[in-house]
């Protein structure tokens, strides 16, 4: 997956992939107690390493995080292809007006300071980044 904050990357899950187990760095980071402004090292390693036990497996999975970078979506994909994971992106957008009541009602609501640097650098996929490319608007 995705997408901005907000952008309703768990509800897309929800109601298309309700079937796959997921892997989502917000459920990550409430385990351990890590804000989304602080650093994600621990985040990201121990969403890898859930990972990488269903990769070994061959369970197909969702990875639900906001992957707004094409350098942050490949350090994802080389793992996933490294196991022979056929790799899908889907990428949500949704009006600014949208996205920000939804941020806001979150549990663990991103501040809008953040969201402000992701769009600075937010860089949506593009169809050469993996088998798979969906862009969908909701």
């Amino acid at each position: 997956m995705s997408g901005l904050p907000g952008a309703g990357k768990d509800t897309w899950i929800a109601r298309h992939l309700p079937e796959l187990s997921v892997i989502s760095l917000d459920t990550i980071r409430k385990e351990l107690g890590i804000l989304p402004t602080d650093n994600q090292g621990r985040v990201i390693k121990e969403g890898r390493e859930r990972g990488k036990a269903l990769l070994r497996k061959k369970q197909p999975f969702v990875w639900n995080a906001t992957n707004l970078s094409r350098e942050i979506r490949q350090i994802q994909i080389q793992l996933f292809e490294q196991y022979g994971a056929a790799v899908r992106i889907v990428y949500l957008e949704t009006d600014e007006k949208t996205r920000r009541e939804r941020n806001k009602a979150r549990e663990a609501a991103v501040p809008e300071e953040a969201v402000e640097r992701m769009l600075r650098k937010i860089e949506p996929p593009s169809p050469e980044e993996a088998m798979f490319v969906e862009w969908i608007c909701v």
